[in-house]
């Protein structure tokens, strides 16, 4: 017997899949909460970016929580005992970091190379907040800017889009 709701997420997996080879463009994905968007949306991505030749998945969601819950599904997919890079997935939010990484380097200058990722949002798939990406979109400062360049040739995904401002509300 199967149950209803895996039959629903089943399809909406597949209907996002199957436009996935779609002309680049403005996409959208309405679905509710526990339908499957997580997986749905990250498959829609990979074979986009297959198709196109892009290098990188940029998912740009509104919570800290929301990123957290992403990020230990993703972890476990791309995983290295599946055969990933380590460093395939990086979160780039205020809570994340480095373990024991205090931004002073090790010394001689250098910071630790998973924050030098992070910064420069140097692996397929980056996780961030719409803050993150709305300040490297708007920064005037390099240390900001420095990623910008990476989100040429990528997908990027909004999630929970309708929380970001609105031309109504932004002054």
């Amino acid at each position: 017997v199967t149950n209803p709701f895996t039959r629903l997420r089943r399809r909406l997996y597949d209907d996002c899949v199957a436009a996935g080879p779609s002309t680049p463009g403005l996409f959208t994905l309405s679905a509710p909460t526990g339908s499957g968007k997580t997986l749905a949306m990250l498959a829609f991505a990979l074979h986009h970016a297959r198709e196109h030749g892009l290098r990188r998945i940029v998912l740009v969601m509104p919570f800290l929580n929301i990123i957290e819950q992403t990020a230990k599904i993703y972890s476990v997919l791309f995983s290295e005992t599946a055969g990933f890079h380590p460093h395939s997935i990086i979160e780039h939010h205020s809570l994340a970091g480095d373990p024991g990484d205090t931004g002073q380097g090790d010394g001689t200058g250098e910071k630790s190379h998973a924050r030098l990722l992070a910064e420069n949002w140097d692996a397929p798939i980056i996780l961030t907040t719409s803050v993150q990406c709305l300040e490297s979109l708007m920064a005037y400062r390099p240390s900001r800017c420095r990623k910008l360049h990476r989100l040429a040739k990528s997908v990027i995904l909004f999630d929970e889009v309708q929380t970001l401002p609105d031309r109504k509300s932004v002054v």
